[in-house]
């Protein structure tokens, strides 16, 4: 694409956050404008439901070849593919936000009890499929989620921040965002990654190492029954001795089988 027309990547670029392109190079065409940004910062503060995005189409520029019609296609589907993993892991956050002190209250006042259900895993499992040791889970990694949310928008699952869990119960918002950004300079924004920023810090004890347990010793008699083998003998001496011979053969063979290979 010559001349003055913008990249690809400017056009997809530009539709994500309005019109600003011409309306002949525009990438997608938005059936309606919002302050998508200044949207999701008061749905934060008022924990209100996010108003819906913009609706957008694709739309391919006039005038391109096949190989330019191609990549543009190609451009457009991987910027799509970025987009809405970054809106997944947000509504992954947001989600975790909302439900978490719900669940709690349900579970700490037993409120379940007043639609007629028995345990909290029943009626979370009647209301939304949800089992109990999920809700549960979701409770513990709320407080984490809601003192991460000013600092990121990725990977607020309930796994990876598990070891987070004690550092804010025993020290607060803070020393979570510190382990967070302790993980993320250092690249791994796993568990592993977040529970070695937490122990680096000294927000959490270092695991001993496992005491390696012994094998214990294999004796001949562990293995093959030599007191039925001695009580044979002693009755028929000929089949003892070939029943020794066979088990030489055996115990040969696989001896043979034991040693290093070249």
């Amino acid at each position: 694409m010559a001349g003055a027309r913008t990249s690809i990547a400017e056009q997809l670029k530009n539709a994500a956050v309005g019109n600003d392109v011409a309306p002949d190079k525009q990438t997608v065409q938005a059936e309606a404008k919002t302050d998508s940004e200044s949207s999701r910062q008061n749905d934060e503060k008022t924990n209100s439901l996010p108003s819906l995005p913009p609706v957008a189409v694709f739309a391919l520029p006039p005038g391109l070849d096949s190989s330019n019609r191609l990549a543009y296609c190609e451009a457009a589907i991987l910027y799509a593919d970025h987009e809405t993993e970054l809106e997944t892991e947000r509504i992954t956050q947001q989600y975790l936000l909302w439900v978490g002190e719900p669940y709690r209250l349900v579970r700490d006042e037993e409120l379940f009890r007043e639609a007629g259900y028995e345990t909290f895993d029943a009626w979370g499992r009647a209301l939304n499929g949800r089992s109990g040791d999920y809700m549960n889970k979701v409770i513990r990694i709320a407080p984490v989620v809601q003192a991460l949310a000013s600092v990121t928008r990725r990977q607020l699952k309930e796994q990876p921040l598990r070891p987070l869990v004690s550092v804010q119960r025993q020290h607060g918002d803070d020393a979570v965002r510190e382990c967070w950004r302790k993980a993320e300079a250092a690249g791994d924004l796993t568990e592993r990654g977040l529970r070695a920023a937490a122990v680096d810090l000294g927000y959490r004890t270092a695991p001993e190492p496992a005491t390696p347990v012994p094998s214990p010793r294999t004796t001949p008699s562990a293995v093959v029954s030599l007191d039925r083998l001695k009580r044979l003998a002693a009755r028929d001496p000929e089949r003892a001795r070939a029943l020794c011979r066979s088990l030489r053969d055996e115990l040969d063979a696989i001896e043979r089988g034991l040693a290093p290979q070249d």
